[in-house]
């Protein structure tokens, strides 16, 4: 299945520049994303891969449910405005510093890590929002590709 994905994929290697993988907590996106970045590899592409957990706002700052518990599926619960800057200036093929959030700390590390795609080569990108448009408003639906992931659970 990886495999006829990255075909599609780069079937739409005039179009598509982005490629969203969303699924629940633990459902395996993070491989998924490992395994199609290799693939695309294969098919002659030069892909890179951002995870949206670099993209948490500061632990102090994440809204809260309905019960009062820090709420970290929420998508506001992402700094959306800069990940959105950042996806555009990627595609314009400028280089960006990808932020690296520390779980350990709550916050972004001071200094993150460069980044440039490649010109027309695809950016994936994985996180429970994926599929949410309001990650990708400013890309237009023709550049994505979109993805979902579930894990396979075995009833006994």
């Amino acid at each position: 299945k990886i495999a006829q994905i990255a075909d599609l994929i780069s079937e739409r290697r005039d179009t598509l520049r982005v490629v969203l993988i969303a699924g629940p907590s633990s459902s395996g996106k993070t491989t998924f994303a490992q395994r199609l970045l290799v693939q695309l590899r294969v098919n002659g592409r030069r892909p890179v891969s951002i995870s949206l957990d670099n993209y948490f706002i500061d632990r102090k700052l994440t809204p809260k449910d309905e019960n009062g518990e820090l709420d970290f599926e929420s998508i506001d619960a992402l700094k959306l405005e800069l990940f959105n800057t950042q996806l555009s200036q990627l595609i314009a093929g400028e280089k960006v510093e990808i932020p690296i959030y520390n779980f350990k700390t709550g916050c972004c590390e001071p200094e993150g890590f460069p980044m440039r795609v490649p010109e027309g080569e695809p950016i994936i990108i994985e996180g429970i929002h994926g599929l949410n448009d309001r990650l990708t408003e400013v890309i237009p639906r023709e550049q994505k590709y979109k993805i979902y992931v579930s894990a396979l659970t075995q009833l006994n």
